[in-house]
């Protein structure tokens, strides 16, 4: 699966983490970067409280890298879709022979100004 540099954290997450100490709050961004970097999950030990707030950004973090799996996906094929559709684009124009037409200095007149009749 492919997976984004980073990962988002929200202003809604600011009450959550402002109830933990500040030690608490390093070790959990610590802990969250192991796991968007390696999958690596996190072991707190006796703190509850931090494997539960763990839990709530980690179902996040998988979310958002799933969908940026999904997006990439996506663009992939719509970029082989669009070469594709260029190659054959190309090969059908280079394919026509190219015709040149021969117009009367008279035609060539009437359709560079056609409002004046000759």
């Amino acid at each position: 699966m492919k997976t984004p540099k980073g990962f988002f954290t929200y202003f809604h997450h600011a009450e959550v983490l402002e109830m933990l100490s500040d030690e608490q709050a390093g070790r959990l961004y610590k802990a969250l970067m192991r796991y968007g970097n390696t999958g690596e999950e996190a072991d707190f030990g006796s703190d509850s409280a931090l494997d539960v707030v763990f839990a709530l950004f980690k179902k996040e973090i998988d979310y958002k890298f799933e969908r940026y799996a999904e997006i990439c996906e996506m663009r992939s094929e719509a970029g082989k879709k669009s070469a594709k559709v260029r190659k054959e684009k190309a090969q059908k124009e280079s394919a026509e022979p190219h015709r040149l037409e021969i117009y009367t200095a008279a035609e060539s007149a009437k359709m560079r100004f056609p409002e004046n009749e000759y």
